[in-house]
């Protein structure tokens, strides 16, 4: 290697550097922005080693991978050396070195990763720890080690270096080692302190700095610092928008996609305004830079142990990053630094930005420190020790995994072994464990090589909206985890269709779907090199799809990660409630932020800004918690409840999560979880209200002696005062053991006659009061009487509607149940009915009555050997009219009585389902007639009844079979039945109908000729297109029902009047078509003056009267349900609304008016009944009865069939 030294400010502290490296073997090294100490301290490093006469490699570390391999090829670019011989670099997953590599740079991570195979990392001689002002999680840990290590190696240096570091301090850590102070080389720098004003957005006070820089130095570039990718854009839209000359604004931040990375460093013609997070105070330096903008607020990201959540909050920035980023402009002349804050603010920030172990989880490190047996945590030495809370977290997270067996302990399980060795965050480790037991082992490690990798999703500035559909392909709208597998799938398809994949083809298709090369690459490589890891630990996994269900199976392998990142939805207050009492949503770039909200969601991570965001979100499944995490799971039982099915005492498990239920409602066998409240419920709900199955003595008995008590209760209407359930409770509680709690159980104990003794209660055990049994004889539970018994019920319920005695009859015996039984209701209510109904008389016969009390004793007296044969009213009003001398006396208020005083009668059919319930006997009786009258006819059909015939297989059928039975054949379609009616008309119109199907089907091929070629001419086959297409059958039918002349009731004559149908049949069509002709030329003229007249303010009522007689007229079906007769002379109807017409014109419309008025209120009376009884045959004939006397009134020149008038059509109306 050829040393040589650039001028620069570090080369100057040559001799003072190397000095200070002979003496201590630790020393620290302040080099402000632009001293040259990252790409000189290894070379003096070297030149020492020499001096020294050592060998070792001088081990360099870099916060950034991009820093550790450009500065490794500066300087092998200096020494004049190939990259990876003397020099070389390591970053994760790719190693540029040999073994003549003498100088090492990497990243902190990786130096921490040989700690674990190298303890002593005996392979170096000096180690140089670059940007430890950062203060990362690797740095601070890297600092203890190396502390620890310095005392164990004699032999070993290490280097601190930094641009801006608290040199006391860190000098005092190692033990006062010298501290060199190397001078920048800028040129100077004004600072210009610009403070907001009230009103002013964050964009128009930067827009205000850039005017302000720029009306001082139009040409120079700015660099302005904001705090997120968000604030940028909206900045460099502002910014274009302002028309500065010769000016473009270019956003720089960690995301930039690889063409927007080239285009900071490109040369430009135009002056440019660099809009900028930290990422560029030290990690990237930008050439050119004159003047800085500095906003004063930062991103910062900082873990909540209590909350468990990582959250991006936006801060003032230290007094360190302040300097920082004064220090990015005087590189190439002198400049100007604009902070948008005032004076004192910076004054009050914080010197140094807080290291990442004070503000970030440390799972991470603990299972590090424990797989490296560095001891307890809090007895490493830190610079800055965490907070005890952020400790605590980090043991939970670890023992949440299962990587130890309990924090308290410290001591690693199996698992835990296994993802100290992983080069893996413990949760990410942990999803790859459970992968490889799950069968999914390949989808999940797809997944989490992602999670390791950034985004390989680009949306370049101006073309979000391009990027979004062709990446639409890729989205999943149940898991975002999704994504990851099926960007895989499109990158093995693509591999598939191209066979051996190159570079650049890969390089073309991620262009196409704006997806970043570089980033699909490490997301690569990161896959690769975990595979590798993963069999190192004897784990190969298993081929995609092996699981029976590789949805569930992956995200239980996820959430065995991150078990408490779930969250369920809150539909009131539209939010996702979480683990510890928090609060989510879900991040609006996640697939799942526009569908449904699922019910349950897992967030792999939740971060706070302006709220707690979940990213990476999937929709799952909550029963899946207590499976794959069932150590973190606790249960809560209640409810506990007999039951019956199962016969034992079982409750509900609520298993919950940190206070979210994961499970809801599953049952669960009490007696496993509290015996003793078991034992409670078994004797409470099983003994004692009686909900144990099966036959048992001691059951059996104390089931009668309670519902005896409590039908004692009833009766007397002491309702909570005869039956003592403690006294039963403490009964059972005494005399059985603890542990009981289910049938079997009981069963066993006494199975034994001597046992169940023990248990058998007495009527007096369980009874408050004593001596009732008297009193219960006056409310039996049977009423005797004319030879029968008849059961009676009791309700105690003021509430109820049948509140008092009820009679319960079943429905076939209601006919035969005296009207007059319940009046008298049962001895036990006797005397206060009686007393009341003489209390109800008016006032004058009440004093007549006196003393009432005597009466009634009376009254009872002289009923009490006999049995009723009339209501009490009636027997009551006698014996008073003889006992006061008062024939006169009458008129009992009964209603006045009390509910329970107003025995009832209650009707149940066969399925106990209740028909009727009232006082009133005869209202019931004749409410439930209709019932009574269906199952007459039922059991008249068991006779009757047939179905499918296709001949006259029916014998002779009667006109009436019996006393109110009138049988007739049914039409079913293809085929004809016979069924009994309780209704003659109904019948006949029935048996009309299938005498009619009979025919037809017996002359089949014939009906089909009449069909084709029923002789309709063009008026009428123009009417019938307008009416629905069954009426031509109709039609058929009824010219059929012509030509037979006779409706059959007997084979024989069936046979005869079939023959001369046959015969008549088309005759029989003529004549209907004839009269369809006629009605159809009539119907077209007298729409036709409908029309005309419609809005004539005279006739317009006489049009709506027409159109409603029309509609009557021309109602579905009217050809058949007119018969033969009537139809035949059907156009007589059309004929007199002409003839109606007609009158008009040559008549006064007020003698319409009084025709009208005299038939209306039949009409009207009879269209309710229609309307209400559309199929009942009797109201059909009074139908064509006002039609005959519409004729009478409107048309008298028109010929009517029968007699009719409007006294005849009023009393068929009274039906």
């Amino acid at each position: 290697m050829n040393i040589s030294y650039p001028d620069l400010p570090v080369s100057r502290r040559r001799e003072e550097i190397l000095e200070a490296l002979r003496f201590s073997r630790v020393v620290v090294v302040v080099g402000e922005t632009g001293s040259g100490k990252t790409t000189q301290l290894p070379k003096m490093a070297v030149e020492l080693a020499r001096e020294l006469g050592q060998e070792g490699r001088i081990g360099c570390t870099q916060p950034r991978r991009l820093a550790a391999t450009s500065v490794s090829r500066r300087v092998a670019d200096e020494c004049k050396v190939e990259i990876g011989k003397e020099v070389g670099w390591q970053v994760r997953f790719t190693e540029v070195c040999s073994k003549e590599t003498k100088v090492k740079f990497m990243t902190d991570g990786i130096l921490l990763a040989e700690t674990q195979g190298d303890r002593e990392l005996r392979q170096y001689d000096t180690i140089i720890i670059d940007e430890a002002h950062e203060r990362s999680l690797n740095i601070d840990f890297l600092l203890g080690y190396l502390k620890q290590l310095v005392k164990r190696r004699k032999d070993l240096r290490v280097v601190i270096s930094s641009a801006t570091l608290d040199a006391g301090r860190f000098s005092e850590f190692f033990e006062k080692c010298p501290v060199v102070q190397v001078e920048g080389r800028t040129f100077p720098v004004e600072d210009v302190f610009l403070p907001g004003y009230e009103s002013e957005s964050l964009r128009e006070h930067v827009l205000r700095g850039v005017e302000y820089v720029t009306d001082l130095d139009p040409d120079g570039d700015v660099l302005v610092f904001l705090p997120g990718e968000r604030e940028i854009r909206e900045c460099a839209d502002l910014i274009e928008g302002q028309g500065f000359f010769n000016t473009e604004a270019i956003p720089v931040f960690a995301r930039l996609s690889l063409a927007d990375q080239e285009r900071v460093f490109a040369p430009s013609g135009k002056r440019r305004v660099f809009l900028a997070t930290n990422v560029a105070e030290t990690s990237l330096t930008i050439p050119g830079i004159v003047s800085v903008v500095d906003s004063g607020m930062a991103r910062v990201s900082r873990f909540s142990p209590s909350r468990q959540v990582q959250s991006l909050q936006i801060e003032m920035i230290s007094q360190a990053s302040a300097r920082q980023r004064r220090g990015r402009c005087g590189r190439v002349r002198d400049g100007i630094c604009v902070k948008l804050y005032d004076e004192e603010a910076l004054e009050m920030a914080s010197e140094f930005t807080d290291p990442e172990i004070r503000r970030s989880a440390l799972s991470g490190v603990i299972l590090r420190m424990l797989s490296l047996k560095l001891g307890d945590l809090r007895e490493f030495p830190f610079i800055d020790p965490p907070g005890p809370r952020a400790v605590n977290e980090g043991w939970e997270t670890l023992e949440e995994v299962g990587a130890v067996v309990k924090k308290s302990e410290a001591r690693l399980t199996d698992t835990g072994r296994t993802l100290s060795r992983l080069p893996l965050d413990p949760r990410l480790g942990r999803m790859l464990v459970e992968s490889e037991r799950r069968g999914v082992f390949e989808e999940v490690l797809i997944i989490v090589s992602g999670l390791s990798a950034m985004d390989v999703r680009e949306r370049p500035q101006g073309k979000e909206e391009r990027a979004d559909e062709r990446q639409k392909e890729f989205l999943d709208h149940k898991s975002d985890f999704g994504v990851f597998l099926n960007l895989w799938k499109g990158i093995e398809d693509f591999r598939g269709e191209k066979g051996k994949l190159k570079s650049n083809q890969l390089r073309r298709w991620c262009e196409k779907h704006f997806l970043s090369y570089r980033r699909v690459r490490e997301w690569l490589g990161i896959n690769s090199e975990l595979r590798r890891s993963f069999q190192k630990e004897g784990i190969k996994g298993k081929g995609i799809e092996t699981a029976a269900d590789v949805y569930a199976e992956v995200h239980k392998s996820v959430l065995t990660g991150i078990p408490r990142q779930i969250g369920v939805w809150d539909k009131e207050k539209r939010i996702y409630h979480s683990v510890g009492n928090r609060q989510f949503a879900v991040f609006p770039g996640s697939g799942l932020f526009k569908s449904k909200r699922a019910l349950w969601v897992l967030g792999f991570e939740l971060v706070e800004t302006s709220r707690l965001w979940a990213r990476k979100v999937a929709e799952i499944d909550p029963k899946w918690v207590e499976e794959v995490v069932p150590h973190l799971c606790r249960s809560k039982y209640h409810s506990p409840y007999w039951n019956e099915q199962q016969g034992a005492v079982y409750g509900t498990e609520d298993v919950l999560l940190g206070g979210l239920t994961v499970v809801e409602g599953r049952r669960v066998f009490f007696g496993r979880v509290n015996p003793k409240m078991a034992f409670e419920v078994f004797v409470r709900e099983a003994l004692v209200d009686g909900k144990m199955r099966g036959n048992n003595l001691v059951t059996q008995n104390l089931a009668w002696v309670k519902e005896t008590i409590l039908g004692a209760e009833r009766k007397l209407r002491r309702v909570g005062y005869l039956w003592n359930e403690v006294a039963a409770y403490d009964f059972f509680f005494e005399r059985l053991p603890v542990a009981t709690n289910t049938t079997k159980q009981f069963y066993k104990l006494t199975e034994k006659p001597e046992d169940a003794g023990k248990l058998m209660v007495r009527f007096s055990d369980l009874i408050w009061e004593e001596d009732i049994e008297d009193r219960l004889r006056l409310f039996p539970d049977v009423v005797e009487h004319g030879g029968r018994e008849w059961q009676v019920k009791y309700v105690s319920d003021l509430e109820s509607d049948d509140d008092g005695l009820t009679f319960e009859v079943g429905i076939d015996e209601l006919a035969i149940f005296p009207d007059y039984l319940p009046s008298w209701g049962v001895p036990g209510i006797l005397e206060d009915r009686v007393e009341l109904l003489i209390r109800s008389l008016p006032k004058d016969w009440r004093r007549e009555c006196q003393p009432v009390a005597e009466k009634v004793s009376g009254f009872i007296s002289m009923w009490e050997d006999w049995e009723p044969q009339g209501h009490l009213g009636e027997a009551l009003l006698e014996y008073l009219r003889e006992k006061v001398g008062r024939n006169s006396l009458e008129g009992f208020e009964a209603s006045r009585l009390p509910q329970h005083l107003r025995p009832k009668l209650r009707v149940r059919n066969e399925m106990d389902e209740v028909m009727a319930f009232g006082e009133d006997v005869w209202a019931i009786k004749k409410k439930l007639a209709g019932e009574l009258r269906a199952r007459r006819e039922a059991a008249a059909n068991e006779e009757w009844e047939m179905t499918g015939g296709e001949v006259w297989s029916f014998g002779e059928i009667p006109v009436e079979a019996q006393d109110g039975i009138f049988p007739g054949l049914v039409d079913e379609g293809n085929t004809v039945g016979m069924r009994a009616y309780l209704e003659r008309e109904e019948a006949a119109e029935s048996h009309r109908a299938g005498v009619v199907r009979l025919f037809l089907i017996e002359h089949a091929e014939h009906c089909q000729y009449v069909r084709k070629n029923f002789p309709l001419k063009m008026a009428g086959r123009f009417m019938l297109s307008l009416l629905p297409k069954e009426t031509l059958e109709d039609f058929i039918r009824v010219s059929a029902e012509g030509g037979m002349k006779k409706i059959a009731r007997t084979e024989e004559e069936f046979g005869e009047s079939s023959a001369i149908g046959r015969g008549e049949w088309y005759a029989s069509a003529e004549k209907v078509a004839g009269a369809v002709e006629g009605m159809a030329e009539a119907d077209g003229r007298v729409r036709e003056w409908m029309n005309e007249n419609r809005q004539d303010r005279h006739l317009g009522e006489v049009v709506t009267q027409l159109e409603e007689q029309r509609e009557w007229l021309l109602r579905p079906g009217f050809g058949w349900l007119a018969g033969f007769d009537r139809m035949q002379r059907y156009q007589r109807y059309f004929y007199g609304i002409e003839d109606r017409i007609s009158r008009l014109e040559t008549q006064p419309l007020i003698r319409d008016e009084e025709k009208q008025n005299q038939f209306s209120p039949l009409w009207d009376e009879w269209m309710i009944l229609w309307n209400e009884y559309p199929e009942a045959v009797r109201i059909w004939e009074i139908g064509w009865m006002l039609e005959e006397w519409r004729l009478q009134l409107f048309a008298p020149g028109v010929p009517h069939m029968g007699k009719v008038s409007a006294k005849r059509i009023q009393k068929a109306l009274e039906i």
